[in-house]
């Protein structure tokens, strides 16, 4: 009996254990995260997207890796990160058994597909890697990219199974590159005024350049048809051209786009041709160049699957799956945001709110981690994001020149605040009792009554845009920050806030002020913003300053990444809850990540840095009870970090 009960208990607590690894096996949440963090809110953005061969698998690429999907199920399987996370371009081997990948850093990587193992990093010498591609007999690799300094070869041949570079060639600043389905020529495109080129893929040498496109507007995507017979190119200039492949002859000029586009595709029979853009995806018949489906959904990449029967989109809001002959809409996947300007935590601490490049608010489940709510409305990026002391309305301030006031609960708007004329919204902060809204713009500053909307004074003396606007603790005064790109304006500005009268001004920085802020007290206010110094290597500065009498009274030492001692900008701040620890967010000198500094705010003492994102760190935000960090980085995340243990 005794051994009956022991191996039920046993088998309760293996079954017990295999659900919890398979619950956290589904978490995504969860994936590849830096040390530190505990979960990833937000799968990033997206740059490119690819199909297996077997049109099985569907591979994403991003600002933090590339996303394996199973497009049976339609559920993630993997997310691959390299050494920089940023990824550029994807493409699968012929036989689907490996992809590649190109990064920011200039290197190129191999997965396998299967397994989602790392199998090889080739260095492409290039600074950065924009697309990939693999011949059709999968034995050559073709990397697209460029170097800073405007020298060297955009395109490099690779061998698929060393990793030797086989052959340099192209302009410097390539973009595009596509193999003929012969795998005899390869076309790319580039930023320059004869913006496409056509090759011998054996030697690299230039068989003909292709023009029509508008100088100095960057070709995006360049694609042979499946005989190889036309080309069909995508560019800034708004425009699809369709060459003849054999002669370079322009064919035709597609019109219909009212912005840049950023990707082509043929549909395997050939019959039609989808370009997508910011301002939509349009279907094409791709013999008479005449217009036959007009979808209103912008996109950055476009794909078709290998049996023609769907295609697949990826914006700045997510992966949609398309009827390939009906074209209706079959399934969205959701997740992915732009870039993350502005994250908050909600009064009780049970969600998080964040604003996001592609418009939209995106509300959090703390507990599950899972998205709650979308808020939609706005017509532009939205740069910053508040709730009410009370925690039943959200305000947003956008590049759309508005502020929009949010039900927390319903999702409704409530109320849309129109004053700022002359520019971007880029900061909207509530005042401690919840009845005055101020809200920074170019040149000014304006207050606005919470509950009615009705517009109370303008602070008007900056000489440039206020990026940052914040109440003292006692609601007096207003400390906001400016900069003006042509250099008339880079200062702390101090007002009155019942008489509109400006105080004072903090000058100290000599170049951005990016954040500011009171410490619990009211007695001390911290900027942070960058200079630039040698080799324009950003050096972050942080000031602290006497908030009565403005006297600069300590400079923490300068925002340094310890990986590579290099300097860095400060673009974001917080205090914790209990004032004793600053937290500062910004991005590498040299574009290598985001990075997050702790420092004891009496001593200057740096604490602990905390590294995750692959692109700036945009907003910071402590949870009510100060044991977790959330931060909102450019790369489209919002990473949760422990903060339960003090540093």
């Amino acid at each position: 009996m005794k051994k009956t009960v022991f191996s039920i208990f046993l088998t309760f607590t293996f079954l017990l254990i295999l659900s919890q690894l398979s619950a956290l096996a589904e978490d995504t949440t969860r994936w590849r995260l830096p040390e530190g963090a505990t979960a990833r809110l937000g799968k990033g953005s997206i740059k490119q997207i690819a199909y297996s061969p077997n049109g099985t698998h569907l591979a994403v690429a991003g600002s933090i890796g590339i996303w394996l999907y199973d497009m049976t199920t339609y559920q993630e399987i993997v997310l691959l990160t390299g050494p920089t996370g940023h990824t550029k371009g994807v493409a699968f081997s012929p036989d689907g058994n490996t992809i590649v990948s190109g990064s920011a850093d200039g290197s190129v990587q191999l997965w396998d597909s299967k397994t989602g193992e790392h199998q090889q990093t080739l260095t492409a010498e290039q600074e950065w890697v924009s697309n990939v591609a693999f011949s059709p007999d999968g034995n050559t690799i073709a990397s697209s990219g460029g170097h800073m300094e405007g020298m060297g070869w955009g395109i490099h041949l690779l061998d698929a199974q060393t990793g030797k570079v086989l052959k340099r060639f192209g302009d410097t600043y390539d973009i595009s590159v596509c193999f003929s389905p012969d795998g005899k020529k390869l076309i790319s495109g580039d930023d320059r005024a004869e913006g496409i080129h056509l090759w011998n893929a054996h030697t690299g040498e230039l068989i003909k350049t292709l023009t029509g496109h508008a100088e100095f507007e960057d070709v995006n995507s360049v694609v042979f048809t499946p005989n190889g017979n036309t080309i069909a190119s995508g560019s800034d200039d708004k425009t699809v051209r369709l060459w003849d492949a054999h002669t370079g002859e322009l064919i035709k000029t597609l019109r219909g786009h009212t912005g840049a586009v950023n990707s082509v595709i043929f549909s395997p029979d050939r019959n039609t041709l989808i370009s997508a853009g910011g301002d939509g995806i349009h279907l094409w018949d791709a013999y008479t160049g005449e217009s036959v489906k007009a979808l209103a959904v912008s996109a950055v990449s476009v794909v078709y699957s290998p049996d023609g029967r769907t295609f697949v989109s990826g914006s700045l809001d997510g992966i949609r799956v398309w009827d390939a002959h009906t074209n209706q809409l079959l399934k969205t996947l959701r997740g992915y945001t732009g870039s993350v300007s502005s994250v908050v935590y909600s009064p009780d601490g049970n969600t998080i709110a964040s604003g996001n490049q592609n418009k939209i608010i995106h509300l959090w489940d703390v507990q599950t981690r899972k998205l709650l709510k979308r808020l939609t409305g706005h017509t532009d990026i939205i740069t910053s994001v508040v709730y009410s002391p009370d925690g039943n309305t959200i305000a947003s301030g956008s590049h759309d020149k508005t502020i929009r006031l949010w039900d927390v609960h319903t999702a409704a708007l409530r109320k849309t605040l129109i004053g700022h004329t002359a520019g971007s919204v880029n900061s909207v902060i509530y005042n401690r009792d919840g009845n005055t809204i101020a809200s920074g713009g170019w040149k000014e500053i304006r207050l606005w009554d919470a509950h009615t909307g009705e517009h109370l004074k303008t602070l008007r003396g900056h000489a440039g845009s206020a990026n940052s606007v914040v109440f003292s603790p006692d609601g007096n005064t207003i400390a906001s920050d400016s900069y003006n790109e042509s250099g008339r304006d880079k200062v702390v500005g101090l007002w009155d806030v019942h008489t509109g009268k400006y105080l004072k001004t903090l000058t100290r920085h000599i170049d951005a002020v990016n954040s500011v802020m009171y410490t619990l007290d009211g007695n001390t206010i911290i900027t942070g913003g960058w200079s630039a110094g040698e080799e324009a290597a950003m050096f972050g500065k942080i000031y602290l300053w006497d908030a009565h009498t403005g006297e600069h009274l300590k400079t923490l030492t300068e925002h340094m990444a310890l990986r590579r001692r290099m300097l860095i900008g400060v673009e974001s701040m917080v205090l914790n809850p209990d004032g004793n620890t600053l937290v500062t967010g910004g991005v590498h000198s040299l574009g290598l990540g985001g990075e997050i500094h702790l420092w004891d705010i009496h001593t200057g003492e740096l604490l602990k840095t905390f590294i995750g994102h692959t692109s700036s760190v945009r907003s910071l935000a402590f949870s009510p009870d100060g044991k977790t960090l959330a931060s909102g980085g450019e790369d489209g995340t919002i990473l949760l970090w422990d903060f339960s243990t003090p540093p």
